[in-house]
């Protein structure tokens, strides 16, 4: 039997055959099953959570000042009144410079490994300062970065609350934002409600959904655990004309691919994802499964912001997915009827939950 693939939606082909009016959901302990809840945040050894250090993170995460010419921070890419991700097909880039990727969520980042589209980063600690190096987001450099902030009083006092001394360091740099990201916690969302035994927590139209996801739709071949991620590489044939077409794109794309000691990458003429990472050809053009929490806050969707809408996207996978000859067998069209979207995209909008209140260490 085909296993079917979702990333960010339903292997679907859309039909008019009528949807069930009032279907057997799967049972709560059934969904935790596959699911389950989010549990503590995985917090390293070396890098206890204190309020100090994700005050400081914050500080860190939102200062502009940190970038090369003072105009971008980390939250540019990542804004909190949209769930840690941008209203925009690719993110902001530095000035002069043009961006090739959509900008991920932030939203339970804790809990991904590897981060990044391709999987580059390892650990979370140590991204932020890859972002600030990069010449294509904050294009800083870090040693002249850290004199520039020694010279700030407040920042040597803050360093001094979160580490017992003022000495900034690129490493405690990483850590302190770490630590902020690890408070981007959000769950208690009507599919936790319904896990924990509520039956009335999720609508008719998103107890559908559910089924669907579930069951002859499979997204949860792919979209399973607490954050709905396998945190697995997937091509899918997303459209990426709009990415091809534009010559600054493509130069971000091959000067990426060139720093990533990648081979070929001079003729490239589309984003290889996965496999500039791993040099293994199997992985060309694949991309990470983003975890579906809170998916409805982050549009657009997919690794370039190739589509607007859930709805777009559900549809994407009705057909399939698109063309491209290293595309993922497991990409199959599946018949689903008009209502049968509209409430896929319901159960959709059930993974939105609430921030969680961090827990710090004593």
């Amino acid at each position: 039997m085909i296993k079917r693939f979702v990333a960010v939606g339903v292997l679907l082909a859309v039909s008019q055959v009528p949807a069930v009016a009032s279907p057997n959901s799967p049972a709560p302990e059934e969904v935790t099953d596959a699911i389950g809840h989010l549990g503590p945040v995985p917090i390293p050894a070396d890098n206890p959570m204190t309020e100090a250090k994700v005050k400081l993170g914050k500080r860190m995460f939102e200062d502009a000042a940190l970038s090369g010419d003072g105009s971008v921070s980390c939250e540019s890419c990542h804004l909190p009144n949209h769930g840690f991700a941008v209203p925009q097909k690719l993110g902001p880039a530095y000035p002069s410079k043009a961006e090739r990727r959509n900008s991920p969520t932030l939203v339970n980042v804790a809990y991904n490994l590897p981060l990044i589209w391709d999987g580059r980063a390892g650990a979370l600690d140590k991204q932020p300062l890859g972002s600030m190096g990069n010449v294509l987001h904050m294009n800083n450099n870090h040693d002249l970065m850290i004199e520039t902030m020694k010279t700030d009083p407040s920042y040597v006092l803050a360093f001094e609350d979160a580490f017992g001394d003022g000495e900034i360091t690129k490493e405690r740099i990483g850590k302190a934002i770490g630590s902020f990201e690890r408070t981007l916690v959000f769950d208690d969302s009507p599919l936790d409600a319904y896990m924990r035994g509520d039956r009335n927590a999720l609508s008719d139209a998103e107890k559908r959904g559910l089924t669907i996801f579930m069951g002859k739709g499979n997204c949860v071949v792919c979209h399973n655990g607490p954050n709905l991620s396998d945190n697995n590489f997937y091509n899918l044939g997303v459209p990426d004309a709009h990415v091809t077409s534009e010559p600054a794109v493509m130069a971000s794309i091959r000067f990426d691919a060139k720093r990533n000691g990648y081979e070929g990458w001079a003729d490239l003429s589309e984003d290889p994802g996965r496999a500039q990472i791993t040099k293994d050809t199997t992985d060309f053009g694949a991309f990470r499964t983003m975890g579906l929490r809170n998916i409805a806050q982050t549009a657009p969707y997919m690794h370039n912001g190739a589509f607007e809408t859930l709805e777009e996207v559900v549809r994407f996978y009705a057909a399939g997915g698109g063309d491209h000859a290293n595309k993922t067998p497991l990409m199959q069209p599946f018949e689903v009827s008009e209502q049968e979207v509209d409430d896929l995209v319901a159960f959709l909008n059930a993974l939105t939950g609430t921030q969680r209140q961090p827990e710090y260490a004593r």
